[in-house]
C-alpha cells in the first residue's frame, strides 16, 4: 500500500468513525499500519477508534505515535489532550491544550474542547470560561453557545442557561443540551407549562443517543409532575431512563465493579462469614464522623445544616475511604485478607485517610463529617479502621427515597447505573440497606445515630439539636441561617432542593406513584417495617 493509497484508505475509515461505526473504522487503521506502521492518518484514526471503544489507555500509546509521526498537527494534539482527560490526567491535559491554545491563538476548538474537558472534571468554573474564550474568538459558535448552557444549567445561573440555549435553538431547534437547559430555566421560574410545551414541540429523541436525551425526559417528567399529570411524569422518565439504561448496559450487561448491585451483594455474603479482628482499646485519636444513607434521604440538607457550625467542617462527597474500600475489595477472600492484616495497617490507613483530608483544606481542629451516602454498605469496614467513629445514618420513607432517587437522573457511575429503572432502584436500595446492616454485625461497636429527613424538616431545630448532642456540640443560633453560608460550589444533585427554604411538601409525595411502585411493594415492605415507617 502506497502513502497515496493509504490516504484515500483513511478517509473511508474517518467516514465510518463519524458514523458511528467504530468496529469497521479500526479496521480500517489496522489494514494501513499493517504495511505503513508509521502512517501519521491511520495512528490517528486507530487511537480515536481506541478512545471511541472505551480504551483510553491503548489510545494514549496510539496517539503519542501520531504525534511523533506528524509534530504540529492541531487534531493529533487535541485528541492527545482529550485521551488525558479521559484518564484523568487533567494536569497533563491542561498544559497539552495551553500549549495548542499558543501554537493556534485564532483557533476556537482547542477552547471548545476544553470546556468538555473541564466539564468532565466537573470543575464548571473552567469549562464556562473555555467556552467564553471560543466565543471571544469566533461570536455565535453553536458549540460553545451548547457548552455554556450545560455549564450555566449545572450552576444554576438560569438567565444565563437561557440565553446561550436560546443562541443554539435558534440555529438547531431541536437539539437535546439545548432544550434541557432552556426547559431547567423555565422549571426555575415555575412556568411548567412552557417546559413542557417547548419539548414536546421541538424535542426528537432520534437526533441524539440516549445519554443526551435523558436529560431532555427528565424536564418533560418534572414539567408534567409539577403540572400534577403524574401518569406521563413517570411515562417520560420511564421512557429516557429505560433508553439511557439499555444504551449504557446494552441487554443489562453491567459493569460488575465495585458499589454495584452484584458488589453490594457479594459484600453482604461475605459480611456473614467473617470474624473481625479484636478492635484496639478505645484512644482518643481524631475519627471521622461518617454520613450515609441511600441517595435522596436528605444527606446534603443534613451536612449543609450541620457544616454552618462554628467547630464542624464537612467533605461535599469527596471519596477520602475509596481508597480503603479499593484495599478492602468486596469478596469473601480479599475482605479475609483485609482484615487480617488490619491491626498491623490500621494506623497507616488512619494516617493516609486524614493526609487526604488535609490535601482538601480540612483543619485539624474540626469535628470532620465524611458525607457520601453509599459509604453505608461499607460500614463493616469503616467501623474496623476508624473504631472511634461516629455514624450519622440518614433514613426517609424508603417509598419516597427510592421513587425520588428514580426520578432524579443521575450522573452515571457503577452504582447509580442501577438507579434508571424503578424496578432497579428498589434491587439497589435493597441491597444497600441489607450491606449496611450486615456491616454494623461487622463492627458492632459503632456509635450510630439516625436522623430521618421527616423529622429534620418538620422541626429542624430540635433534631439537629439531638444530632450536635451525640457529637458532643450544642446548637448555635447562626444555625437557623445555614443557607446563607451554602457553599457556592455545591455539587450534589441535591443542591437545588438545599438552597430552598426547608419544607415538609416533599413529604409521602410516593403516593403520586403508588401505583408503579406496587410490584415492588415485598421488597420495600420489609424496610418500611424495619425502619419504622406507617404502611400506608
Amino acid at each position: 500500500m502506497t502513502p497515496q493509497e493509504a490516504f484515500a484508505r483513511s478517509q473511508s475509515g474517518f467516514a465510518a468513525y463519524r458514523d458511528h461505526r467504530f468496529v469497521d473504522a479500526e479496521s480500517v487503521a489496522d489494514a494501513i499500519l499493517a504495511t505503513l506502521p508509521n502512517d501519521p492518518n491511520g495512528l490517528y484514526l486507530k487511537a480515536i477508534c481506541r478512545r471511541a471503544r472505551q480504551d483510553p489507555d491503548a489510545a494514549l500509546l496510539w496517539i503519542k505515535q501520531a504525534c511523533d509521526a506528524a509534530p504540529g498537527q492541531m487534531g493529533f494534539e487535541l485528541a492527545a489532550a482529550q485521551i488525558l482527560g479521559d484518564l484523568a490526567d487533567y494536569v497533563s491535559a491542561r498544559s497539552r491544550f495551553d500549549a495548542i491554545s499558543d501554537a493556534f491563538p485564532d483557533a476556537v476548538e482547542p477552547h471548545v474542547l476544553r470546556g468538555a474537558m473541564e466539564r468532565q472534571a466537573n470543575d464548571l468554573a473552567a469549562a464556562r470560561a473555555a467556552y467564553e474564550d471560543a466565543l471571544t474568538r469566533q461570536a455565535g459558535h453553536v458549540e460553545a453557545h451548547r457548552g455554556l448552557a450545560i455549564v450555566c444549567e449545572n450552576q444554576r445561573d438560569w438567565s444565563a442557561a437561557r440565553e446561550h440555549a436560546d443562541a443554539v435553538l435558534a440555529v438547531e431547534p431541536s437539539d437535546a443540551a439545548a432544550l434541557s437547559a432552556r426547559a431547567g430555566s423555565d422549571l426555575a421560574n415555575r412556568t411548567p407549562d412552557r417546559a413542557r410545551q417547548l419539548i414536546e414541540a421541538q424535542f426528537d429523541a432520534s437526533r441524539a443517543n440516549p445519554a443526551v436525551n435523558a436529560s431532555v425526559w427528565r424536564r418533560l417528567g418534572d414539567a408534567c409532575e409539577a403540572m400534577d399529570d403524574h401518569a406521563a411524569a413517570f411515562a417520560a422518565w420511564e421512557t429516557g431512563y429505560s433508553a439511557l439504561r439499555e444504551h449504557l448496559a446494552p441487554g443489562g450487561q453491567f459493569f460488575d465493579g465495585l458499589h454495584g448491585l452484584d458488589s453490594l451483594k457479594r459484600l453482604t455474603a461475605a459480611y456473614a462469614t467473617i470474624k473481625p479482628p479484636s478492635l484496639p482499646a478505645p484512644d482518643k485519636c481524631r475519627s471521622p464522623v461518617f454520613l450515609v444513607g441511600f441517595p435522596r434521604s436528605g444527606t446534603t440538607l443534613l451536612e449543609q445544616i450541620l457544616a454552618s457550625h462554628s467547630r464542624i467542617s464537612t467533605s461535599d462527597e469527596a471519596l477520602l475511604v475509596q481508597p480503603i474500600l479499593d484495599e478492602a475489595g468486596d469478596s469473601d477472600d480479599s475482605l479475609r485478607r483485609f482484615f487480617a492484616a488490619l491491626p498491623r495497617n490500621r494506623a497507616r490507613l488512619q494516617s493516609e485517610y486524614w493526609e487526604r483530608a488535609r490535601a482538601l483544606g480540612v483543619p485539624d481542629d474540626t469535628v470532620f463529617i465524611d458525607k457520601l451516602p453509599l459509604n453505608l454498605p461499607w460500614l463493616g469496614v469503616l467501623g474496623q479502621v476508624f473504631p472511634n467513629a461516629r455514624v450519622l445514618l440518614a433514613l426517609r420513607d424508603p417509598r419516597d427515597s427510592v421513587f425520588s432517587t428514580f426520578k432524579r437522573l443521575f450522573q452515571f457511575n457503577t452504582a447509580m447505573l442501577r438507579t434508571y429503572t424503578l424496578a432497579d432502584t428498589v434491587a439497589l436500595y435493597d441491597a444497600t440497606m441489607k450491606a449496611g446492616e450486615a456491616g454494623r454485625k461487622v463492627a458492632p461497636d459503632l456509635r450510630v445515630t439516625q436522623v430521618r429527613y421527616e423529622d429534620i424538616v418538620t422541626d429542624m431545630k430540635d433534631e439537629i439539636a439531638r444530632v450536635l448532642l451525640a457529637l458532643g456540640l450544642e446548637w448555635e443560633s447562626e444555625m437557623a441561617d445555614y443557607r446563607e453560608r451554602l457553599s457556592p460550589s455545591l455539587s450534589t444533585p441535591s443542591a437545588s432542593q438545599v438552597e430552598e427554604a426547608i419544607h415538609d411538601r416533599s413529604i409521602g409525595l410516593w403516593r403520586h406513584h403508588a401505583e408503579a411502585l406496587e410490584p415492588y411493594r415485598a421488597q420495600l415492605d420489609h424496610w418500611i417495617n424495619h425502619w419504622g415507617y406507617p404502611a400506608r
